[in-house]
């Protein structure tokens, strides 16, 4: 057994204190111990998202994230739930194009009924797994998308990720899958999606809260010890040569109003530009007084709504604009280019780049308010940086920033010729779209 110990102390929010170990079956777990609450919240990742489906299993990653509340060995068909708000305790999931992930809040007593669940379920799922489970989980998946896809603005993410990246992109096809190959899913692919991605090497467990350490420790070892190491897995689908996309699309939607979104592929992340293109989006759009909100609604009034971010993942990142509008959806676009072209031209003032080095440190730290939040960014930093005590060296790239970078991200990444455009307009408003925009078929 591998143990690392990191004992930071520091007056600082940003600073981890916590102990990293792996097992002996290749389980990565990190400990942080916090008295000043009455709970334990642990999260447990697994490397496997959207972006490690084969054709024909569009929609697996998901899937899975619904199969492993199913029943495994010793955790019978839905007991999952209700043996741990049992306990007092609560939970969810989540699955993205990189990672699916399970997050719990519990009672510290409740410590060992949500490590025996935990263990069960990765190493023991499959005597559980029956084609009645999984078509049951094949149709609350079908149900979530249509409900999904129903609500006003539901289909626009999914639409923008067909626009956003190359159909070799493993980003291309929306997380929660297409609707054939949803329902092709039998049980056999099924096992055998699970028994490439679920396994001890491919996850790590975060425990934070009130707990001892020593004492959490000899329970996890307890629980997970009889999990088998069945080795790594998969090899990930990484980022071959591909063409960016420059695609121009439209959807129709019972909305009342026009919108758009505006998209440039920029970097993954912990790429060394990730910090700048951060503190960009701050700059451009973070209430009055930023060029981008003062634009186009506090002195304009042309929107309704608008903003700007950035995102990244693992293989690939977006800085995106959005607008909402009863105006020209061309006339609005070309207002917001002229905008951003400003700040490819001028750096920023360093008052400018202060504030939004402020807001971004504001939503570092309301992200780590609660055990639960704080586990799932010690599960981040693992995973990016292969450290658990990333947060102070990551502030460290921000504080770094200057105005000379924003400049200069803007002017590598936000380029007319880059960008990626989705409108969307009220049934039969298709005249309404951007020019030349065609219509998204989402699978």
């Amino acid at each position: 057994m591998l143990l690392l110990a990191l004992s930071l102390v520091s007056a600082s929010p940003l600073d981890v204190n916590a102990t990293v170990e792996v097992l002996d079956n290749g389980l990565t777990v990190i400990y942080e111990e916090d008295h000043r609450t009455d709970v334990v919240a642990l999260h447990i990742h697994y490397g496997v998202g959207g972006r490690d489906e084969r054709p024909g299993e569009y929609g697996a990653a998901h899937l899975f994230e619904h199969v492993m509340f199913e029943g495994s060995r010793n955790v019978p068909q839905n007991m999952f739930d209700q043996w741990l708000t049992g306990a007092g305790g609560s939970n969810n999931a989540y699955t993205s194009e990189d990672e699916t992930a399970y997050h719990e809040t519990f009672p510290s007593g409740a410590l060992d009924v949500a490590l025996f669940l935990e263990s069960d379920r990765m190493g023991f799922l499959l005597e559980g797994l029956t084609q009645d489970n999984l078509d049951n989980q094949r149709g609350v998946v079908l149900q979530e998308r249509a409900e999904g896809h129903a609500e006003p603005g539901g289909r626009n993410w999914d639409a923008f990720t067909r626009l956003s990246w190359h159909p070799e992109h493993p980003y291309h096809h929306p997380v929660i899958g297409t609707v054939a190959d949803v329902e092709g899913f039998e049980l056999d692919p099924t096992i055998d999606f699970w028994q490439r991605h679920y396994r001890p090497q491919n996850a790590i467990l975060v425990l934070t809260g009130n707990f001892d350490t020593a004492a959490a420790q000899e329970r996890v070892h307890y629980w997970f010890q009889d999990v088998p190491d069945v080795g790594p897995a998969d090899e990930r689908a990484g980022v071959s040569e591909l063409p960016l996309s420059t695609a121009n699309g439209y959807i129709t939607d019972a909305v009342d109003a026009r919108s758009m979104m505006v998209g440039w592929n920029t970097v993954p992340l912990g790429h060394e530009d990730e910090p700048a293109i951060d503190l960009l989006g701050y700059i451009l759009s973070n209430g009055r007084g930023t060029a981008l909100e003062d634009g186009l609604y506090y002195k304009k009034s042309w929107t309704y709504d608008v903003g700007a971010f950035s995102t990244m993942s693992e293989i690939g990142g977006q800085f995106i604009f959005y607008a909402e509008t009863d105006r020209d959806l061309n006339q609005v676009l070309g207002r917001a280019e002229k905008i951003i072209a400003k700040a490819a031209k001028k750096p920023p003032t360093a008052d400018q780049l202060d504030r939004a080095r402020r807001a971004m440190r504001s939503s570092i730290l309301n992200s780590l308010e609660t055990p639960e939040d704080r586990a799932g960014r010690l599960a981040s930093c693992y995973r990016i940086y292969g450290q658990a005590d990333c947060l102070v060296d990551d502030w460290a790239r921000y504080d770094a920033v200057t105005p000379a970078d924003i400049q200069r991200v803007a002017q590598q990444y936000l380029q007319p010729e880059r960008r990626i455009t989705l409108s969307i307009v009220p049934e039969g408003d298709e005249a309404g779209v951007l020019e030349g925009a065609e219509l998204v078929e989402i699978p």
